[in-house]
């Protein structure tokens, strides 16, 4: 990320959290460096850090043809040395068994099921809200891992789980992704030391609580057709398949949605005349005096706008690949097991694409804009054969959720004018990131 805490919307007497970066990973945590750099890199530019030689692909067309090459490319979550953590389920799996979990889960989790999951998320969040302490500031990248995984469980895996577990779920959310970050960076270097070796193992144990929780605790759809339904009543022969699918499906959907959610509220803060705007719409949308249809994204556009605008500059910088043999990406020779990264911070930061790439502007993603933006070219769900399962319900989610929490609460960073570090996880987290949660 970028340093930031300039003009944008914010009061010139008010001081700002600022974003720093480590500086030996500045390359890849640095989207608007990257930017910079593509026209003078070329279609395919080989890099390399330390021991790590990688090959950065700069052109959209080969991005994409890359990232949905599975035949040739592995995805991350099916490499070995993840094979604890991804285990049997759909996450783990590669080519026609891969696939065949997705359909399951499709009908599910498809949009025109989902369409009157908007009340549900609303009430689940007004709940979980409730729940924020108000007379301490709040450690943010926590309390919102805690927020997501509730309404995860809740609203999309129609369950429950106990407070404690919840608790210790959202404290493990960052020991896991820094854990697997670091498992699949030095995977070609087992010999190299990894730290937090027992951390990462209690972590993916109170995973694992959580995930059972959820499955014994699961209240099916009348219809028997929700996601965890489908699951348990799959004829898959592989054993726990369908408790690790309800695994991965719980961590994946706490993971990126948690970061999105940290992110916005730094942001609110930030930018308090569109907290503002965001709550007034909050009102006319989200009263509990609402119809059901009433209470859906699209009624939302600000909000909206505002969650697209939060990935756009906060979102996973990059995705990752690594080719099953010695291949060629363009006119660049790349060896089996080499790193290619797909730098989607770049792309959300090209001039090209976006007028004033660095400035964070909402309204920019407004209905009427011009020229119009497509929030699917921020690629926020992936691409390819590992597209998130999940994306029609984080579609609904977030919106909904965060008009709710802007609607009862007023986030202030305290103390004011702190550094905030973007951590090294599998989505970059606001690290140190504080604030009151005060109510309305």
């Amino acid at each position: 990320m970028i340093e930031e805490g300039g003009p944008g919307g914010c009061p010139a007497s008010r001081e700002e959290p600022r974003v720093a970066h480590s500086r030996t990973l500045r390359f890849w945590l640095d989207p608007a460096n990257i930017a910079v750099r593509l026209g003078q890199a070329g279609p395919v530019a080989r890099t390399k850090a330390g021991p790590a030689v990688a090959f950065q692909v700069n052109d959209p067309s080969l991005l994409r043809k890359v990232g949905c090459g599975e035949d040739t490319f592995q995805a991350w979550s099916a490499d070995p040395c993840l094979r604890d953590f991804t285990g049997n389920g759909f996450a783990g799996s590669e080519g026609q068994p891969h696939r065949d979990r997705r359909a399951l889960m499709k009908p599910a989790l498809a949009a025109p099921r989902l369409t009157a999951l908007g009340p549900s998320v609303r009430d689940s969040a007004e709940r979980l809200i409730a729940d924020l302490p108000t007379d301490r500031p709040l450690d943010i990248p926590f309390e919102m891992s805690r927020l997501v995984a509730g309404l995860v469980i809740e609203t999309v895996l129609n369950s429950a789980i106990s407070p404690n577990v919840l608790t210790r779920l959202a404290r493990a959310r960052s020991v896991l992704s820094a854990g697997v970050f670091w498992r699949y960076a030095l995977s070609p270097w087992p010999w190299v030391p990894t730290p937090r070796r027992r951390a990462f193992r209690r972590a993916l144990a109170t995973l694992d609580e959580a995930a059972r929780e959820v499955y014994v605790r699961h209240r099916p759809d009348a219809d028997g057709n929700d996601v965890v339904s489908l699951l348990k009543r799959s004829p898959d022969d592989r054993p726990d398949a369908a408790l690790h699918d309800v695994r991965a499906l719980l961590f994946a959907g706490i993971e990126a949605t948690a970061s999105t959610f940290a992110w916005a509220c730094y942001e609110l803060d930030r930018h308090p005349d569109h907290q503002t705007a965001i709550r007034a719409e909050a009102d006319a949308v989200l009263g509990a005096d609402a119809p059901p249809g009433a209470v859906q994204p699209r009624l939302l556009p600000r909000t909206a706008g505002f969650v697209s605008e939060v990935t756009r500059l906060h979102g996973i910088p990059f995705l990752v690949r690594r080719p099953r043999q010695e291949t060629y990406v363009g006119d660049q020779q790349v060896p089996a097991g080499a790193l290619v990264t797909l730098p989607l911070g770049a792309l959300r930061r090209d001039p090209a694409r976006y007028a004033r790439p660095e400035e964070f502007d909402p309204l920019r993603w407004a209905p009427e804009a011009r020229p119009p933006l497509s929030p699917a070219a921020l690629f926020p769900y992936g691409l390819g054969p590992r597209y998130c399962p999940g994306a029609a319900a984080s579609e609904i989610m977030v919106p909904v959720a965060l008009a709710s929490l802007v609607r009862s609460r007023t986030l202030r960073t305290a103390p004011p004018g702190g550094t905030v570090r973007v951590s090294l996880e599998l989505t970059p987290m606001p690290k140190g990131l504080t604030m009151v949660a005060a109510p309305r």
